[in-house]
C-alpha cells in the first residue's frame, strides 16, 4: 500500500521551516511506497483538502489558521488521518482549542538557544529504535499543560521538570505524534533528530 504525504510547510520571522520541508523529502527518498507532496498554503487544510492524503506533516506556525482550517484538520484526523507537527506547530491561538486538543498543547514559552540532553523515555517504540540519549542546540519548548493521554517518548529537563518533546496520541480513528525539536538548521542537522522525524513519519504510515 502506497502512504500519500502531505508536507505544510511556511516560514516565519523566527522559522525557515519550508527548507525543513524540501529537506524532510530527501530524508524520506530510501523509503518504499511513500508518495510526498508539499504545501505552502494552510488553505490545504480547510475541509476536503486532505482527503486523498494519508499523513499531514505541520512544519509552520499555526498562529494564524482559520475557523475553517481548524476543522479542517481536526476532522481529517478524526477519520482516520495521520498528522506529524513538528516544532512551532504547537504556536497556536489560545482560541482555537480544538486544534490545541488535537495536537496535545499550546506552545507558551521556550528556554534560550542552547544545546541541552533530550533523554529517550521509551526505547522500545518504533519511532525511538535505535536511538539512544542525545544532545541537540535548540530551543526546548514549553507547552500550556502536560498532554493528556499521551505516550511521552522523549523529554529534557527544565524549568524544574521533564518537558514532554515527543509523544504520541490516538484521535478518534487517527494518530497524531508531536515533535518539539527543529528550530533551525542546527536541529535538522542532528542526526537523531532527522532519525525520529524519518521513523516517525514511517510509523504513522505504517510502512
Amino acid at each position: 500500500m502506497v502512504a500519500k504525504v502531505l508536507i505544510l510547510s511556511q516560514n516565519d520571522q523566527h522559522h525557515h521551516l519550508e527548507e525543513l520541508g524540501f529537506e524532510i523529502v530527501d530524508w524520506t527518498r530510501g523509503l518504499q511506497n511513500l508518495v510526498m507532496e508539499v504545501s505552502h498554503d494552510k488553505e490545504i487544510l480547510r475541509d476536503g483538502g486532505l482527503d486523498r492524503h494519508d499523513v499531514c506533516i505541520i512544519c509552520a506556525s499555526m498562529d494564524d489558521i482559520t475557523a475553517e482550517q481548524e476543522r479542517g484538520i481536526v476532522k481529517f484526523v478524526k477519520k482516520g488521518g495521520r498528522l506529524l507537527g513538528i516544532h512551532s506547530a504547537t504556536v497556536v491561538d489560545e482560541s482555537r482549542t480544538a486544534y490545541i486538543n488535537l495536537i496535545g498543547g499550546r506552545f507558551t514559552h521556550h528556554s534560550h538557544y542552547h544545546e541541552f540532553e533530550v533523554r529517550i523515555e521509551e526505547k522500545d517504540h518504533p519511532i525511538t529504535d535505535g536511538i539512544e540519549d542525545f544532545k541537540i542546540v535548540d530551543e526546548l519548548y514549553v507547552l500550556d499543560r502536560r498532554p493528556k493521554e499521551v505516550q511521552v517518548l522523549a523529554t529534557a529537563y527544565w524549568e524544574g521538570r521533564a518537558q514532554p518533546l515527543l509523544y504520541v496520541k490516538t484521535e478518534g480513528e487517527g494518530k497524531v505524534l508531536y515533535n518539539a525539536l527543529g528550530h533551525d538548521q542546527a536541529a535538522f542537522n542532528t542526526f537523531a533528530f532527522k532519525r525520529l522525524v524519518i521513523q516517525g513519519i514511517s510509523w504513522l504510515a505504517g510502512i
